[in-house]
């Protein structure tokens, strides 16, 4: 029987956002070592999930280190990128007389207070530890920040096919796919990447629409060519100031470098092609705020995606909660905001209590300011839930719903993803029954919000995700890049 070494570490990084992430961030979403691993505190559906389907179709055997996952934020600190290299290490040391391959389910977009690539660093540890011959395959996500030292490291690489992003369990098994198809001696896998010197926000990430939807038609028309093995486009998560920032188009061909690297340049081409199509135009709140509440329709979901959780913001954001109050409005509506110091003081007080406290503003004070409210508690909760893209658990700490006036505020100590429902729903708030509904995301959202949505809003807004990425106080990027460089004629 054939053994292959597995391990996941997912984190993606925002540097606008000041702070470091701990280990503790990793331990209060998913930290698991060994057989915990496959347990259902990792959730399901995941990348994880298809790596295990297609290796016992195999017959083959998985060892298990690590399953790590932190969502968005800040730079990770060294010492916790240490603990979890370290033990993805120690462990292809340990089994290294014993494996015969090795699988790695990354995010792709981390970076530590020193290190622009520690993933690439990870991975080029991995391949000294095993040597040239053992086949190490790869998943990303669709934003991973992809790199030389990614590519040279690996045999196989994948990643994502959907934004927003649902394919988690097909991603990994796409990669496992490949590697057991290597270790049978079926193919010889050989790694291109073209880097191209464009980055965008994710708004237009939408693999079900044009731009982006005719890139991916390309992306399946060189996948089911002979000799193709794998092809994809990594967006690059485009609020990360490093130096070989851009996007990068990669394909895995069965042995033949040439026949990959003319695939990797067509995608590149499509993408720089339709660049200018992937500029974004904001929509401002209060013309949004007008078109949902004459509609007479709901919800009208608001996208503020400068603030977005997703995107490695903290989710202080409270720009549109000070445009709802300036413009006195009266309907229904559900916003969310991180706030530990408001979400302690509605805990303190109860439920029924009438509070009157800054909101906001605290955690990213290069773009927002406290906006003091009063408010009724409606409801308290401990902020454990579980998400359902990906699933799994998630822990925002004490969280509350502030009534004001007919805006239920949603408060949590640390930062809520809004791609789904689940953060509104665990306080028993639907979205459904609102006019409208506030979700910190760029994208990611349409998946849920999408079909039942009365319409969808991007507002405009600033902040650390904001899709004006020239506003942005980029320092370390390689230049010229597009869209910083507009006049930029040659895509590489």
């Amino acid at each position: 029987m054939k053994r292959v070494l597995l391990a996941a570490l997912k984190h993606e990084v925002n540097t606008f956002v000041p702070g470091v992430a701990s280990l503790d961030e990793f331990r209060k979403r998913i930290l698991l070592e060994g057989p915990a691993v496959f347990s259902p505190a990792r959730g399901s559906g995941q990348e994880i999930d298809g790596v295990l389907d297609v290796a016992r179709a195999a017959g083959i055997e998985v060892i298990p280190v690590l399953a790590a996952h932190a969502g968005a934020s800040r730079p990770v600190a060294d010492a916790a990128f240490a603990y979890l290299r370290d033990r993805v290490i120690t462990a292809a040391q340990k089994h290294r007389a014993h494996i015969d391959g090795v699988i790695l389910c990354l995010h792709g977009a981390m970076a530590t207070e020193s290190l622009e690539d520690p993933e690439g660093e990870l991975v080029a540890a991995v391949r000294d530890v095993v040597g040239p011959r053992t086949p190490i395959a790869i998943s990303y996500d669709m934003h991973c920040h992809m790199t030389e030292q990614k590519r040279l490291a690996a045999d196989a690489i994948v990643g994502y096919h959907t934004h927003p992003h649902v394919d988690f369990a097909d991603t990994g098994a796409r990669a496992m796919r490949i590697l057991a198809r290597a270790l049978r001696g079926e193919v010889q896998p050989v790694i291109a990447q073209r880097k191209i010197r464009m980055i965008a926000s994710a708004e237009k990430h939408n693999t079900g629409r044009p731009p982006m939807g005719d890139i991916f038609q390309g992306i399946a028309d060189i996948g089911a060519e002979p000799g193709i093995l794998a092809a994809t486009i990594f967006l690059t998560q485009p609020w990360m100031d490093v130096a070989e920032l851009g996007w990068s188009t990669v394909v895995v061909a069965d042995g033949d470098m040439r026949l990959a690297q003319s695939r990797a340049d067509d995608l590149a081409r499509m993408a720089w092609e339709r660049r200018k199509e992937f500029l974004v135009e904001k929509t401002p709140i209060a013309d949004a705020v007008r078109a949902a509440v004459a509609s007479g329709n709901k919800p009208f979901i608001l996208a503020d995606s400068a603030d977005a959780v997703t995107g490695g913001a903290y989710g202080d954001g409270n720009v549109l909660l000070r445009e709802l109050l300036i413009m006195q409005f009266q309907g229904s509506a559900l916003l969310t905001l991180t706030d530990p110091e408001a979400a302690a003081a509605c805990h303190a007080a109860g439920v029924g209590s009438t509070l009157t406290l800054p909101v906001g503003g605290k955690l990213t004070p290069s773009f927002y300011r406290p906006l003091t409210v009063t408010g009724i508690i409606e409801r308290v909760s401990d902020g454990r839930y579980v998400c359902t893209l990906p699933p799994s658990p998630i822990d925002v700490g004490r969280s509350a719903v502030l009534v004001i006036g007919g805006i239920r505020l949603a408060i949590s100590e640390r930062p809520a993803p809004t791609i789904d429902q689940e953060f509104y729903r665990h306080l028993d708030l639907d979205p459904r029954d609102s006019t409208l509904v506030q979700v910190k995301s760029p994208g990611g959202f349409r998946a849920i919000y999408g079909p039942f949505a009365a319409g969808i809003f991007e507002i405009d807004t600033a902040g650390p995700t904001m899709s004006d990425l020239t506003r942005l106080p980029f320092r370390k990027v390689r230049r010229p890049l597009w869209p910083f460089d507009p006049d930029l004629t040659t895509p590489w």
